[in-house]
């Protein structure tokens, strides 16, 4: 009976091993990284051999803007396995006629290429890369992309990063002179000439020109040769002739007009003010003048027959 009572305890301490063992291996298992999966808001790194990685992430990897702008990406770091900080190198890859510059995420204005990381920190730190084409060039439209990567040592790793380039419609109105100035006479045709100017970086269709007195008195006629323009390529400058006739009973002196583009998607907008001084025209000019010679007879005369007196 003895024996059998061994047998069984022995039997029951096995089995309690068994399961203990099972239970262990099976949370080793569930704690283990899952290193398969991807994300292009998550870093591909790379973790040396004595354990140690860094992980970078970005919350928005992916930024959309017109041409000419700049994408400002948040690019998170955590470094881990390591038993003291380490300084890493940034850097930023970017396409042909773009500039980079990384800056830390607490401030804004210090270009930073190292950044030191306490690998005791269960938060990670930040850092700004901004992403710009240069000032004399705009982009085309597409997709860009750019690539960060830190690096201590062995320590590497990288995250992809992407900017969508939209078309910039944008006009420029001016006046063809440079003036912003002009006279006009009262009650005929006065011609001027504006240039239109297509600064974006896709063509616009079907710009239509409209004007607006300040100030001024109503029934002045204010027309535009061509009185539209179907299309205008990005780049390019086309002229128009705008006619400004005050009404005859304008009183002379100085207005002001603004004179406007718009095309009829209303994706852009160009005007400027311009100074139009009113003269009267010459045969009122001569007829004041008789009135101021009249005036100042009439008197001599009075001052004559008073003076008899």
């Amino acid at each position: 009976m003895s024996r059998f009572r061994v047998t069984c305890y022995l039997a029951s301490i096995a089995l309690l091993f068994a399961v203990l063992g099972g239970l262990s291996i099976q949370s080793t298992v569930q704690a283990m990284p899952n290193t398969g999966s991807t994300s292009t808001s998550i870093s591909t790194n790379q973790i040396s051999s004595s354990g140690e990685k860094i992980t970078l992430t970005c919350q928005y990897p992916v930024l959309s803007s017109y041409a000419g702008a700049y994408f400002s990406y948040k690019v998170e770091l955590l470094y881990s396995g390591g038993t003291e900080p380490k300084v890493f190198d940034l850097r930023a890859k970017v396409p042909a006629g773009f500039i980079s510059s990384i800056s830390p995420g607490y401030g804004e204005g210090t270009e930073i290429a190292a950044i030191r990381l306490d690998p005791h920190k269960t938060y990670p730190d930040t850092i700004n890369v901004t992403v710009r084409p240069y000032a004399w060039l705009v982009p085309e439209p597409g997709e860009y992309d750019i690539t960060v990567e830190v690096s201590s040592g062995e320590i590497k790793a990288s995250i992809d990063l992407k900017a969508i380039v939209t078309a910039k419609y944008d006009l420029e109105v001016e006046p063809s002179s440079g003036l912003l100035n002009t006279k006009a006479t009262a009650g005929k045709d006065n011609y001027f000439n504006v240039s239109i100017i297509n600064t974006g970086s896709a063509d616009i269709e079907k710009i239509n020109f409209s004007s607006r007195i300040t100030g001024g008195p109503s029934g002045w006629s204010i027309t535009f040769n061509p009185e539209s323009i179907d299309s205008l390529p990005a780049g390019d400058k086309r002229e128009i002739q705008v006619d400004i006739k005050p009404t005859e009973k304008t009183i002379a002196g100085d207005y002001m007009i603004t004179i406007s583009a718009e095309p009829e998607a209303k994706n852009a907008f160009g005007s400027f003010n311009l100074r139009v001084t009113v003269l009267t025209p010459t045969i009122w000019g001569w007829v004041g003048i008789g009135i101021v010679i009249l005036v100042i007879a009439g008197l001599a005369f009075m001052f004559m027959r008073l003076g008899r007196r």
